[in-house]
């Protein structure tokens, strides 16, 4: 295997791994929305979600990043 193939993957398998990660911080960031717009009284008080959504929007902009840098990296590779 030459040596752009292993660096083509690494970025490409990275990318897989910041998307499952960027879809698992979205819906917990919908689910937190949902019960702040639909309030329901068993689930979570009000400051937990809001301690939530404080935790999970800059982690989806994270990996969000990590996401498009590891994809245009990769396709970069790729074009070599």
């Amino acid at each position: 295997m030459k040596k752009t193939n292993f660096v083509v993957i690494f970025w490409l398998i990275l990318a897989i791994g910041s998307f499952i990660i960027i879809y698992m911080n979205l819906r917990n960031f919908l689910e937190d929305i949902s019960y702040l717009v639909i309030s329901d009284r068993d689930y979570m008080s009000r400051r937990e979600l809001l301690r939530d959504l404080i935790t999970s929007v800059p982690m989806s902009l994270i990996f969000g990043g990590v996401f498009y840098i590891s994809v245009k990296r990769g396709m970069k590779e790729y074009q070599k």
